[in-house]
């Protein structure tokens, strides 16, 4: 596995908020396809938290994942149960499980500069219940 996906892996998959915000540059910014950007530590940090506190069994598997020089690609399937509430979202105590995709770049240093990442929020919904079947 390319070293920045397993950093990004074991970061999130240890509930390690830290060193999930240490992936990303001071100013780096991290937006959801939903729209939402996250922009700077803080930001990062409190979507990391609301997302760890909704699902507390929160756990990413990289599926394939590559680099090609400041550019990275990682695509990952995320599963959790859902104990709280995140957004707009109720707390529901189901599980999903979702395919997803992060697309950016890192800095000279290592650290990621911009990501965008790609996962489907009506299929979350779906999965909690929240819309109906199609």
């Amino acid at each position: 596995m390319e070293p920045l996906a397993r950093t990004w892996t074991d970061a999130w998959n240890a509930h390690d908020v830290d060193a999930v915000v240490a992936w990303y540059d001071a100013s780096g910014a991290h937006r959801m396809a939903s729209g939402n950007t996250y922009t700077g530590h803080d930001a990062i940090r409190a979507m990391v938290e609301r997302s760890i506190g909704a699902y507390p069994d929160l756990a990413f598997t990289v599926r394939s994942a590559f680099t090609a020089g400041a550019h990275f690609t990682i695509e990952y399937t995320m599963q959790g149960t859902q104990q709280a509430a995140i957004g707009d979202r109720a707390g529901t105590g189901r599980t999903i499980a979702i395919d997803g995709a992060l697309v950016g770049t890192v800095t000279d240093a290592g650290v990621v500069s911009t990501c965008a990442d790609y996962l489907d929020h009506q299929d979350i919904r779906r999965q909690l219940g929240l819309t109906p079947e199609t």
